[in-house]
């Protein structure tokens, strides 16, 4: 099935790079080569490889998909990723499906009825998960309704949902039923990432973090740092940052997108984002304004 699911990905993918579809949230990936380890910002999302493998790093931890799993993130969450193997002739394809909470809500009120769902408790909100045959036939259903603008508008919406409701019935359903819901296990700290991603750009204190779960500031340091690897300051700082970067990526000047993520002193803000990124927001604003050129100069 998964070499069904490459074809299909290969056929609406053809060039290198990310591949928007007519669903809002679901892409396409193609890689001709290997692409080395670089920082970015996971939606809640699932994440599956038809062909090669991808490796995503948080913190200290690693988590590899490939052809035969897929990756479920519950909450917005800052990671390292790599394609350690990737050629022209085998390309690494693969895509993503940004959760949808209504239609997970709705399957979640319909399910519980059955007592369908896996109520185990799980201990990361980033994982990898046995990849099924049925999932492998959804998403390429998924993405054969993007040919056609009818076919994404009156299909597309029934396949999304019975990929969710497969995601909800296997091993690693609770991470979904979490990134909707903010209640027990390692979940215990989504409220306080949820509650970081609103807040971001302006001043977050521990005390008030931890408040927001329910914990001591010392309580909360050992839960998110075991959910996530990082500290909540940590997290905090590498969103703020992440943030910014898109924001410069789509034309903000650095000094706009410094303030819009909470940062008061714009030198203290370039320090840090080339110490993250190993670039300063100057050189992603110089490779903006050349692809910009570029663009034009082919037209």
């Amino acid at each position: 099935m998964s070499e069904q699911l490459a074809r299909v990905i290969a056929d609406h993918a053809p060039h290198e790079g990310i591949t928007a579809t007519l669903l809002d949230g679901f892409f396409l990936y193609r890689s001709d080569q290997v692409v080395g380890r670089n920082r970015f910002c996971y939606e809640p999302t699932i994440c599956v490889v038809a062909q090669s493998r991808k490796r995503v790093y948080t913190g200290d931890r690693y988590y590899d998909y490939d052809p035969n799993n897929y990756l479920i993130n519950a909450v917005a969450m800052p990671v390292e990723g790599e394609v350690p193997e990737a050629t022209a002739d085998e390309p690494y394809l693969g895509l993503s499906l940004r959760i949808d909470s209504y239609i997970v809500s709705e399957l979640i009120v319909e399910m519980d009825r059955h007592s369908l769902l896996q109520r185990d408790q799980i201990p990361d909100l980033i994982s990898a998960c046995p990849l099924t045959e049925r999932l492998t036939d959804a998403f390429t259903r998924l993405i054969r309704t993007c040919q056609d603008p009818m076919d994404s508008d009156v299909l597309a919406a029934a396949v999304k949902r019975e990929i969710f409701y497969e995601v909800l019935k296997g091993p690693r359903g609770e991470m979904l039923r979490n990134s909707i819901a903010q209640h027990s296990g390692a979940n215990r700290v989504a409220p306080v990432i949820h509650f970081i991603e609103e807040n971001y750009h302006r001043p977050l204190v521990v005390e008030e973090l931890a408040s927001v779960a329910g914990m001591s500031p010392s309580s909360l340091h050992e839960h998110f740092k075991q959910a996530t690897s990082m500290s909540p300051l940590q997290f905090m700082k590498s969103l703020r940052l992440h943030k910014a970067r898109t924001l410069l990526l789509n034309g903000s000047q650095a000094a706009e997108a410094c303030w819009k993520v909470g940062y008061g002193s714009p030198s203290q803000f370039s320090r840090e984002f080339k110490r993250f990124f190993g670039e300063s927001p100057r050189d992603v604003q110089v490779m903006v304004r050349a692809a910009i050129h570029e663009g034009s100069a082919a037209h």
